[in-house]
């Protein structure tokens, strides 16, 4: 699969001057500012999203054959390329709305992106992907569960962003008591992506179930980081969130 981590590599070019700068804003480089957990081991080419998604629509060396066959060989990519981009080609491919008879047939495939993710671009796409299938395999909440206390901080992100990501976007929801839950054990968590996943699931929650969600919030806002409040109050009226 190196092979052909290397044809996306070609297609895109090689890294830009903002690789730099990509590195810092996804929290790949940011030493000082961030714990050595909470940066990304990855290579960027600070290439645009764009430029990704154009990738992910090229011809390739095994674009002749079938969707199912080619499922193979992007999970491969995914799987054992270090570079960013390449990475965030195969996630473009793999995610694409047509795809989704797919990705739920191969759903075990898409469960296991979450081990090697460790950046919150490619966390946050990965959680939409998963809240698609918890939408449609509301048993796989039992493994969020085992997340939720994993010391993996990626995968306790997961563990509450996968829930919802977006509530807007689902038809059925999983009940805010059972979020709110999952959500409690890393009011106090040390990882800032992971604070900003509390943050981020408190808002979803407010859509789903504003009074259960404010309650919460209420009862638990001396817990509530400064960093997950800003989303945590975002629906909020301006008093309320004074």
């Amino acid at each position: 699969m190196k092979l052909h981590a290397r044809e996306i590599e070609k297609k895109l070019g090689g890294p830009n001057k903002n690789a730099d700068f990509l590195a810092r804003y996804i929290g790949g480089r940011m030493p000082g500012q961030r714990k050595q957990d909470e940066q990304s081991r990855l290579v960027y080419w600070g290439l645009k999203v764009p430029l990704h998604r154009e990738a992910s629509k090229s011809k390739f060396s095994f674009s002749h054959l079938s969707e199912d066959e080619q499922w193979r060989y992007w999970q491969g990519i995914w799987t054992t390329s270090k570079v960013f981009d390449v990475k965030s080609v195969a996630m473009h491919w793999i995610g694409e709305p047509k795809r989704k008879a797919l990705r739920l047939a191969n759903w075990r495939d898409v469960v296991a992106m979450a081990d090697q993710t460790d950046n919150w671009a490619h966390s946050d796409g990965l959680s939409s992907l998963l809240a698609e299938i918890l939408e449609q395999r509301p048993q796989l909440f039992s493994l969020y569960k085992k997340w939720n206390r994993s010391k993996n901080p990626w995968l306790r992100r997961q563990s509450i962003v996968g829930i919802y990501c977006y509530a807007r976007m689902r038809k059925k929801h999983i009940p805010a008591s059972q979020a709110i839950a999952m959500v409690k054990n890393l009011l106090k968590d040390p990882h800032f992506y992971v604070q900003r996943g509390v943050g981020w699931t408190l808002r979803e929650i407010d859509r789903v179930d504003t009074k259960k969600q404010r309650v919460f919030v209420r009862k638990n806002i001396l817990s509530i980081s400064p960093t997950a409040w800003f989303a945590t109050s975002e629906l909020y009226p301006v008093p309320l969130r004074k």
